[in-house]
């Protein structure tokens, strides 16, 4: 059926008003969104947005500083418990070879005096053996203060400087193994003495003199389990710079 021709004008005019209103709103539309993005545009070249992100920038820098810090402590935390236990290891391993040196030394007869500067020196390696290292200190300084021209006093010298070294109290202990070398030349312990004072200079980047230690250790003493290890910590040393 045929529509009318008042009609059918009518109908193209309504369509043509109708897509003339939409073009008109969706103008209006694109219109309203440039101006949001305009005002947008504004906000992040704006003076204070710029400064926040300045700020959320340097944040960020900051964060991953502080991840890097944290993960640097924690392997210098692994790094010195490693090292502790290798410092236990080593003291228990030489108070078991002074036990078997003991062990092998000749009994001497009759029995020995409780406040015998003997029994005070061996009371204070029992401390020192079961982990007691704040008492063993104060045991072996005592000993030392009433027995220094003892036969024993080398012995409680170099313990105690191997007391203050597992506690990593370096220049104690290093004070305390040149006391050995200094105050009892030719001393049982001085190998040792000598090996753990280059121990204890390495620990304090002293690196030159703790060298120039060991090397001396395997020089003056050669044929001893002490040149053997000065031998491996001055390769690992070597290794390490």
């Amino acid at each position: 059926m045929r529509m009318p021709l008042p009609l059918a004008a009518f109908a193209v005019v309504s369509l043509m008003a109708s897509a003339g209103a939409a073009a008109q709103s969706k103008g209006e539309r694109i219109e309203a969104l440039e101006g949001r993005m305009q005002a947008i545009e504004r906000k992040l070249e704006s003076p204070a947005f710029v400064e926040m992100a300045r700020q959320l920038e340097t944040q960020d820098a900051e964060i991953r500083r502080l991840r890097g810090e944290v993960e640097r402590l924690q392997h210098e935390l692994e790094r010195a418990r490693a090292q502790q236990k290798d410092q236990y290891v080593d003291l228990d391993s030489r108070l078991k070879a002074a036990e078997a040196s003991a062990a092998a030394a000749p009994v001497a007869t009759g029995t020995v005096p409780a406040a015998s500067p003997q029994a005070e020196y061996e009371a204070a390696i029992k401390l020192l053996r079961d982990g007691q290292y704040d008492l063993a200190t104060a045991a072996l300084r005592d000993f030392l203060a009433k027995h220094k021209d003892h036969e024993l006093a080398s012995n409680a010298l170099y313990w105690l400087g191997e007391a203050h070294y597992v506690r990593r109290d370096y220049p104690a202990a290093l004070a305390a193994f040149e006391g050995v070398l200094r105050d009892y030349p030719g001393a049982r312990k001085s190998p040792d003495a000598l090996l753990k004072a280059g121990y204890c200079q390495q620990e304090l980047k002293r690196y030159d003199s703790a060298r120039a230690t060991l090397a001396r250790v395997m020089r003056d003493y050669p044929d001893s389990s002490a040149a053997a290890e000065a031998e491996t910590r001055l390769k690992r040393l070597a290794e390490a710079q």
